[in-house]
Order: structure tokens, then sequence, then C-alpha cells
């Protein structure tokens, strides 16, 4: 089978627009449908992301500038905010972040703007980290190169995404479930198929884990390590500058 990478750094404007103004409908269910369409995993997966921050600075770690991409309503912001850390949380849906700032789960500075025009200095960040947002960004190679930038030498970008799972059994279950379940599931709690159908296509066309680690390190990323969670339909990349 022959899946469709969806990447365009050239004029991705359109494809923005298109997938801002499905976040921005989907927000008011967003996270109950995260918690249902998963069974609660992706809490692990977030809380292995944090403490893959923490064993390696513990002792310093409240004093790390990090930089949460694509932070929705703050799902992983609120974990790395209640360890101290100096923390900006950063996504281009307006309705994801005031929903997020309700609920007390976006603190420090919140911005509402592109992860592909990161408005920072040069080698300003320890990290940053972004869960369940790069196969939204179509101008993948401009974010990667901005990430390094505001990155300090030696800083980490953590990357926690969905991926296909290389077991053709597993991933036959899986694939059945990303395009019948989901958006079902989808259209039910949010009323929004169209949206769920989105999400399920993204990751059944976005690069696989092979490919984005070389995307990283053509952008100038000298060294990535990768963990597999759940059979590997997740991944937490950590990119090291």
């Amino acid at each position: 089978m022959t899946l469709k990478v969806k990447i365009d750094n050239t004029n991705p404007a359109d494809k923005k627009h298109y997938i801002r103004g499905i976040f921005d409908s989907i927000t008011p269910t967003y996270d109950l449908l995260n918690r249902v369409l998963s069974c609660g995993i992706d809490n692990l997966w977030r809380r292995d992301l944090v403490r893959n921050i923490l064993a390696r600075n513990i002792a310093e770690y409240p004093n790390k500038k990090i930089l949460d991409l694509c932070c929705g309503t703050g799902d992983l912001s609120k974990r790395l905010n209640k360890a101290g850390t100096d923390l900006f949380s950063l996504d281009f849906s307006f309705n994801m972040l005031k929903n997020g700032i309700n609920r007390g789960w976006l603190g420090g500075v919140n911005i509402s703007g592109d992860a592909a025009k990161l408005s920072f200095k040069d080698d300003v960040f320890d990290f940053l980290t972004i869960a369940f947002g790069i196969r939204n960004i179509p101008d993948i190679d401009i974010f990667l190169s901005e990430s390094l930038r505001v990155l300090k030498p030696e800083g980490r970008l953590l990357i926690l995404e969905l991926t296909r799972p290389e077991n053709r059994f597993i991933f036959f279950f899986y694939r059945l479930y990303l395009t019948k379940i989901i958006p079902f599931i989808g259209r039910i709690i949010s009323g929004k198929r169209e949206a769920y159908n989105y999400l399920a296509e993204t990751i059944l066309t976005f690069l696989n884990r092979d490919m984005l680690i070389e995307k990283t390190k053509v952008s100038g990323f000298k060294h990535v390590e990768f963990k597999k969670k759940t059979f590997g339909i997740a991944t937490i990349y950590i990119c090291i500058k």
C-alpha cells in the first residue's frame, strides 16, 4: 500500500487555514474525545515524555525554559507547568488556548501563533515539546529549522506523535479503527465527522518514523533517539541540537 505524504513547504497557508478551522470547531469536546479514543493511554505517553526531561535534568529542571508547541488546551503544558518550569505555550487555535486558560491547564506565557514562524530570538529554549501536533504542520521543514534556531546548543526537541505500527496484523486493525471507529465516535460526541476523518487521515499519510528522523537530521539536529509506545502506535522522538 502506498501512502501519500502531504507536506507543503511552499504554499501552506490554505491548508493551515483549513486545519485551524477544524481545531476551532472541535474545541469543546476535544479533550473528552482524546480520552475516549485512546482509552486514556495518551496521558501515559505524555507522562513518559515529561519524565524524559526530568530524568536528564532533575536538579535544575525548574530553571529550564520550555516551549510547548501546538499545545492545544494544555494537556502537556499543565504537566510541564506543575514542575515550576519557565513555560511558554503556543497554538494557532485561539479557541483551544482560551479553553485551556479557562480550565486552568495553561499557565505561564500563552501565545497564539504559528509553530513554523516563531517570534523568538536564536538559542532561547532548553526544550521544545510537541504532542500530536507535528503531523498537522504542512511546512514541516520550516518548522524543524525554526525549532533548531530557537533551541540552545545541546537543547532538545521532544516529539510525541501517533505512528503506524510495523506489525501487519496490528496495522490491519489499527487502520480499521482509524477509518471507521474514530470518525463514527467523533461524529456521535462532537457532531464533526469531517474533522475526525481528517485527523484519521493525517495518521495514515504522515511521514513514517524513519522519514521523520531523516528530516530532523537534514534540518540540522545532530542526533535523534526514539522510543516506541504501545505496539508502535505512538513514538517519542528526542532530537538533540
